[in-house]
């Protein structure tokens, strides 16, 4: 509802002052008798009517005294005892009021000393009574940053009222901790200074009520409480004459940010109270119903009415250079997902889409996206392709944290004395401030916003560590540009934010910041948020997120499988609808089917229409369940196997028969019919099988043409088969224990699996393949990855062991011996076919590939005869270029990656860093704080070393700390042997490191860089890599 513009006081205005606020007379729209012992109208206050309530408000000030409700007579209090004073940037001054009442709404004008001005309206409507701004006239003398009415308690509930109860929540993650606060006055209660709170409901045996306000401290303190929204409103419990009250009152609002231009003001606060019987007709009015008319008048996130739809949150995670889930094979994922789960919503953030990957270039929101991953077009292509799998995109982003390779980063946008994360780079603290008066940081978002593709509309927040009025700003751009967002903690954003990664992954993260932990905050916005701490697993539950994709080194698509049906989806399900009733261990949901989860008889029980549809992990959910009645289909599910006997719903009762299917990772399979008898049937599952339920035999899935976007058919197997390949000798697809699809060659004869590519015009081009060799290091076997041209060149690569172990843990593949192979290639002009084969020698050794790829590349300058590799690392595809990771830190994320330069403040010299990051050119190879091991080191099908040949070895190097790294020589035989350790001293310039050595006899030998300190933070950086035969 539009405010009204009342200028100023007309002919029937009321004009008091501060001082004398209770004194004066009024001149108002007549009385009315108030039931439950309300006193009769003062001179001074008058009545505002609606079809629902009369409120008595105060002329003095703009002041609400009582709400009665009509039909009943009921009351809840404001606030009795006169309030003058106004805080106006934490100052106290006292205005002149008059006072122009309606019979609907009352408008008040408040002048200050020197001039300024504040109009206030308070207005009734239905059960609703607005408290707001309508304007402030500043002057010069008196410019309003924050405003405030400390006494301004616009609900109260009282200790001679039967049932009086104040239930107040603050936005706390300690999972230990609660964060609900329950006063019930009576006589003898203790007064209690004011406390702030985020969310707060009064109530008592016959009516409640709730605030909703746009309060917000421009610049909240841990010491006042007001950080994490928790000074939205304050309680108090003060002690006036016969009985004790507890009160509810806004906080601070923000008008003009501090540092903010003269003409960049908020939006004009207000504050919203509504009054409410029984809501959940369970025949009494408590904090439950005040909850459920909070409800009405909340802000509402983007995206909360289809939070519950969100079943499948996944991770792919890229960092450190490594690509390792370019954006078409998170497309693949993404269709995998789809197929695995019959088309259940997907939740997909994308760690690592900008620069190197995760944590790398913030807050480069746009135009600096992961090249190696694919780069814009890719990125735009999987979000497009995706959308069509259903699954929402996010991208994780950074406005805390910078790091000096960004370009946004200057000595303006961050406090260069204030280090934060520390990882690949050492980042920053952004002056969130700052970037957000200047609109900056809204400007980098827009930018992102333009350049992708329309269906990317949510964001991740990384460590948010703001509140108040640089939250609520930033919000209100998110809103504006249309962003749904996700946080890393459930306090961040909360206005906003419908889902918490630390609050849905329990086994990431500490306990004491899971989750928010509030049955109030839970009971009000269950069905909009996955924020909340597991406090009531045979209730409620979480939806848990799982991975596969290489997110804290997680890659068992079993594991990520066996959690959507085991938490994800029946907590999803209990999300549908809004709480209705809470009790100790049942509660009940709106909407038709009136669903409730019990856990009475110690197992979790829940039903819709009456019938079971989950007990104690089996379950036959309709999705989706506001569709209940008359759902799509049905998801089965029991952990143990066996058959179990269920009610259909009501609109499939007259069936005859339903057809089963089983879930795979391919899709759905049909299994059998079933007989529906007497509305019920008997389901015979195989244990932790999912399978869905159909009316009928289900449409054919869709083609979901693997590798769409790509020149290669299938580059990932995750058909399970080889169609598309022309296949000889013995390959086949198998199914990893990690549940990961791989091209196996067995042992025999020579083996070949080959496939045209498209989408190819003249050009550069790079390809790549995933290879093992053997079931154990040292057995050897040619294993070849080749690309031949129409103008009849065949360009080639190959390895014949695998002795170097894969320990990046973002790779699916860690834990065993898979590194990328690269074939270099050319098409020529006017194109013709290019055809790709991945190729086994005959040999008794097993050798696997996966996950082939082909991208446009910069091709590698021609080296020198006898040159093996000459690398500069300004083009390197995907990697570390000639180096794989080695055992530094075990299985783990690195500290090594390809480095950029943005002078001046990645080089030597700037806030007193001692060597550059980038030597020459472009890029160089960094390391920063490794792990003590093997940083990196070459492999046979990098750096080809011929046993019994002699070879020179050099690079352009420097060093800040001496005695933390050493340039090691070696062989495996298959395990490693040092043959040679160079100590590389403190070296604050480029200087050229160049040595000789002989490939032993016998095993395969390499040259790497070792981290033998345990300087967290020393950096080395390596460029101009050569080695040359002699």
């Amino acid at each position: 509802m539009v405010p009204s513009d009342t200028s100023g006081p007309s002919r029937r205005a009321v004009v008091a002052t501060g001082a004398i606020a209770g004194m004066g007379v009024a001149v108002g729209t007549g009385g009315s008798a108030f039931a439950q012992g309300a006193r009769g109208r003062r001179a001074d206050e008058v009545v505002l009517r609606s079809a629902d309530l009369e409120v008595r408000v105060a002329t003095a000030f703009p002041r609400v005294v009582s709400y009665t409700d009509r039909a009943s007579g009921a009351v809840l209090h404001g606030r009795t005892d006169a309030v003058g004073t106004v805080l106006i940037d934490d100052a106290e001054h006292t205005p002149k009021v008059t006072a122009d009442p309606g019979r609907s709404r009352i408008a008040y004008v408040l002048a200050f000393d020197g001039g300024t001005r504040v109009d206030v309206e308070i207005a009734v409507e239905g059960r609703r009574v607005h408290w707001r701004v309508t304007k402030i006239a500043e002057t010069d003398a008196l410019r309003i940053g924050t405003l405030r009415v400390p006494g301004l308690a616009l609900l109260s509930v009282r200790s001679d009222q039967p049932g009086a109860a104040l239930l107040a929540a603050k936005v706390q993650l300690d999972k230990a901790k609660s964060g609900d606060t329950l006063v019930q006055p009576t006589k003898d209660t203790p007064t209690e200074a004011a406390t702030g709170c985020a969310y707060a409901v009064v109530a008592h045996d016959e009516l409640g009520g709730a605030i909703e306000t746009n309060t917000v401290y421009d610049k909240p303190t841990t010491e006042a409480g007001t950080t994490w929204e928790n000074g939205r409103l304050w309680r108090e419990t003060v002690k006036t004459g016969d009985y004790v009250e507890a009160r509810l009152i806004p906080g601070q609002w923000t008008h003009r940010a501090a540092t903010a231009p003269a003409g960049a003001t908020e939006p004009l606060p207000y504050a919203t109270v509504v009054i409410t019987g029984d809501r959940n007709g369970d025949g009494k009015v408590d904090w439950q119903d005040a909850a459920i008319a909070l409800r009405d008048i909340m802000v509402t996130p983007l995206g909360a009415d289809e939070q519950h739809l969100r079943v499948v949150p996944h991770i792919p995670f890229n960092f450190a250079s490594q690509a390792t889930n370019p954006f078409l094979a998170t497309l693949d994922n993404v269709k995998r997902i789809h197929l695995a789960t019959d088309g259940l919503r997907q939740y997909t953030l994308l760690k690592g889409y900008q620069s190197e990957g995760h944590d790398s270039a913030h807050p480069d929101y746009a135009d600096n996206y992961n090249e190696r991953a694919g780069g814009l077009k890719d990125l735009n292509t999987l979000v497009r392709a995706g959308r069509k799998w259903n699954s929402d995109f996010s991208v994780h982003v950074n406005a805390t944290e910078s790091y000096p390779v960004a370009n946004a980063f200057s000595e303006k946008l961050v406090d260069k004395s204030n280090k934060q994360w520390d990882w690949l780079d050492q980042s920053y603290r952004i002056d969130q401030r700052r970037d957000l008066v200047s609109g900056d940081i809204v400007k980098r978002f827009a930018d992102l916003r333009a350049q992708t593709d329309k269906g990317l509309n949510t964001l991740y927040i990384d460590v948010f560590r703001e509140s108040g009025w640089t939250s609520d700003r930033l919000q209100r751009a998110f809103r504006e540009q249309g962003w749904t967002i996700t946080t890393e903690w459930g306090h961040g954003f909360e206005r906003s934010a419908i889902w918490s990664h630390w609050a849905t992954e329990p086994d990431y993260g500490g306990d004491t910041s899971r989750g928010i932990n509030s049955r109030l905050i839970r009971f009000v916005r269950n069905h909009q948020k996955d924020v909340f701490a597991d406090k009531w697993p045979t209730l409620l539950g979480i939806a848990r997120m799982g991975n596969f994709e290489g997110w804290v080194g997680k890659t068992d698509w079993t594991a990520f499988y066996d959690l959507i049906w085991t938490h994800s989806l029946p907590a999803k399900y209990l999300q549908a609808y809004p709480i209705k009733t809470w009790g100790e261990h049942e509660i009940a949901f709106f909407g038709a089917g009136a669903t409730t989860v019990s856990d009475a008889s110690g197992k979790r029980r829940i039903t819709t229409e009456g019938r079971v549809v989950y007990e104690d992990g089996r379950y036959l959910l309709p999705w989706e369940p506001r569709k209940a009645h008359d759902p799509a289909k049905l998801y089965h599910y029991n952990p143990a196997g066996g058959s179990s006997s269920w009610q259909v719903p009501r609109a499939w009762a007259s069936r005859s028969r339903v057809a089963l299917y089983r879930l795979t990772d391919q899709g759905r399979v049909f299994d059998s019919y079933v007989s529906v008898v007497g509305g019920k049937v008997t389901l015979k599952a195989t244990a932790k099988q999912p399978y869905v339920v159909y009316r009928e035999r289900a449409a054919e899935l869709p083609d979901p043409r693997w590798g769409e976007a790509t020149p290669l058919h299938d580059p990932g197997f995750h058909s399970g088969n080889l169609k598309g390949w022309q296949v000889s000798g013995p390959a086949t697809v198998r199914r990893s224990e990690l549940g990961d699809y791989e091209l196996v060659v067995g042992a025999g004869g020579a083996a070949s699996v080959a496939q045209r590519l498209t989408r190819l015009k003249a050009g550069s081009y790079v390809a790549s393949v995933q290879v093992e060799v053997g079931e154990k290091a040292g057995e050897r076997r040619r294993a070849a990855l080749e690309v031949s041209t129409a103008d009849g060149v065949t360009a080639a690569n190959f390895t014949e062991t695998s002795t170097a172990g894969n320990y990046v843990a973002a790779d699916r593949k860690h834990g065993t011996r898979f590194q990328r192979m690269f074939t270099f290639f050319t098409v020529p002009e006017g194109g013709g076919t290019v055809r790709l084969a991945l190729r086994a020698a005959a040999g008794d050794a097993r050798v696997r590939f996966d996950n082939v790829r082909v991208t446009e590349a910069g091709r590698p300058a021609a080296k020198p005869r006898g040159t093996l590799v000459r690398e500069d690392f300004e083009h390197v595809p995907q990697g570390w270029g000639p180096f794989v990771k080695g055992d530094a830190g075990d299985v783990t994320d690195p500290r090594t990656h390809i480095a950029q330069r943005h002078a001046p403040f990645t080089q030597r010299g700037w806030n007193g860093k001692e060597i550059d990051d980038v030597i020459d050119g472009s890029n160089s190879l960094k390391s920063r704080g490794e792990n003590t091991g093997l940083v990196y080191r070459t492999v046979p099908h990098t750096v080809r070393f011929t046993p019994g040949k002699r070879y020179r070895v050099s690079f352009r190097y420097e060093n800040e700390k001496a005695g933390q790294y050493v340039w090691v020589s070696a062989v495996d035989e298959p395990a490693a042997r040092e043959l040679d350790r160079k100590d590389l001293p403190v070296v604050t310039a480029p200087t050229t490191l160049s040595y000789e050595f002989t490939a032993p006899d016998a095993g395969e030998a390499w040259v790497g860089l070792s981290k033998v300190g345990d300087d967290g933070t020393a950096e080395f950086v390596l460029d101009g890599f050569v080695v040359t035969e002699l």
